[in-house]
């Protein structure tokens, strides 16, 4: 592993003057965190790599902000005897290490290179294909219909697209059951050895449905997390970033220890939310703490499903209302079309191959022309 360069590395240190000393000599901007600990709810959390000294006050509290707001960053804790929640903390970030209280200064500068160098191999976004992730502010918003659907939308817009979606509710998906395919992926085998999972293994668990579309999913298996590990998942979907032109994720609702760093890094995450006044509220904090995770690319886009005719909307309210209830925008709705859905689900079929008029599908094919558009609006700026 090649060291980085010192010089662009931000160290955010809590810790005593004698272990942080070191990283003064490496260069690059060091932040004292001292001046936040206390209440770090409020305020910006700085670095890319993080040094938390547990005996120290505010060591807890630092330590969770960091883990809800900052999961890209490489996380060093300093203790003995740690509490479970702190250990349960640092599964979430992207690269971390624990180091005793007797550690010298100079283990301090050793591990801190370490997870300056693992921390931006782990988040840095994968090459080739454009991922974008979808996630349902409440059970039941229709997540994964919209995720077939958006894949099939792709490669309807352009047939030579090579599109995959990847199903990450592990224990208990849908998207299989939807189009009557291969549940092939094996979590468990793929996790226990991650540094074997290449393009090969993966095309040998990939089904692929007769329009084209690549699936990656495995069975309905109720301990499927227990067994899966961030850095397998995580090199899942880099390698399935290398094989395809575009990767679409069905996550969980619930928060994984790779959910916030996939989160963190895909080209577009798509929050799904119905229009009632609980789904808005959960829509609105989700996308909040989604923003808090991406700094630096495109912020969540919200999404609503199910959406009718507004002559039907007798216990309703319009969208204006609902965005301005949220202190937040509303990108796309999508409406309804509940009969062609559920004839698409027991013919094992996405929804434009049963009604290609659907208003589901044409809303869908909307969603993905705009977010195209707009992602090759921003590469050719960003060649410019």
């Amino acid at each position: 592993m090649s060291r980085p360069d010192a010089s662009s590395i931000h160290w955010a240190v809590l810790a005593h003057p004698g272990l942080s000393a070191p990283l003064q000599q490496e260069g690059g901007l060091v932040t004292d965190l001292a001046g936040i600990a206390g209440d770090p709810s409020g305020n910006e959390l700085p670095g890319s790599v993080v040094v938390i000294d547990d005996r120290l006050p505010g060591a807890h509290a630092l330590l969770e902000a960091y883990a809800l707001r900052r999961p890209d960053v490489g996380m060093l804790l300093i203790g003995d005897d740690l509490p479970a929640q702190a250990v349960r903390a640092l599964f979430r970030f992207a690269a971390s290490d624990v180091l005793a209280c007797s550690a010298t200064a100079e283990m301090v500068q050793t591990a801190c290179q370490t997870l300056a160098a693992k921390a931006r191999k782990e988040t840095a976004p994968a090459s080739g294909a454009t991922c974008w992730a979808l996630r349902g502010a409440v059970g039941g918003a229709g997540v994964t219909t919209l995720a077939i659907e958006t894949a099939f939308a792709m490669k309807q817009r352009q047939p030579t697209w090579q599109v995959c979606l990847i199903d990450l509710n592990l224990t208990d998906g849908m998207s299989a059951a939807f189009l009557d395919g291969q549940k092939k992926l094996d979590v468990a085998g793929l996790c226990a050895a991650p540094e074997r999972i290449d393009s090969t293994l993966l095309r040998a668990y990939a089904w692929e449905h007769e329009k084209g579309i690549f699936l990656l999913a495995g069975p309905r298996a109720p301990l499927a997390e227990e067994v899966a590990t961030r850095d397998g998942i995580l090199q899942l979907l880099d390698v399935a970033c290398g094989m395809f032109d575009h990767v679409v994720v069905d996550l969980p609702r619930h928060r994984t220890p790779w959910t916030d760093p996939i989160l963190s890094v895909v080209d577009e995450v798509l929050v799904v939310s119905e229009l009632t006044v609980p789904s808005l509220h959960a829509a609105g904090d989700l996308c909040r703490e989604v923003d808090a995770l991406r700094t630096g690319v495109a912020p969540a886009k919200l999404v609503l499903n199910r959406m009718f005719a507004k002559r039907s909307h007798r216990h309703s309210f319009p969208v204006d209302k609902a965005e301005r209830a949220i202190h937040r925008k509303i990108d796309f709705t999508i409406r309804s079309d509940w009969d062609s859905a559920r004839m698409a689900a027991n013919l094992g079929m996405p929804i434009a191959q049963v009604k290609a008029r659907s208003p589901l599908v044409k809303d869908i094919a909307s969603l993905v022309e705009t977010l195209v558009e707009g992602t090759s609006d921003t590469q050719e700026r960003g060649a410019a």
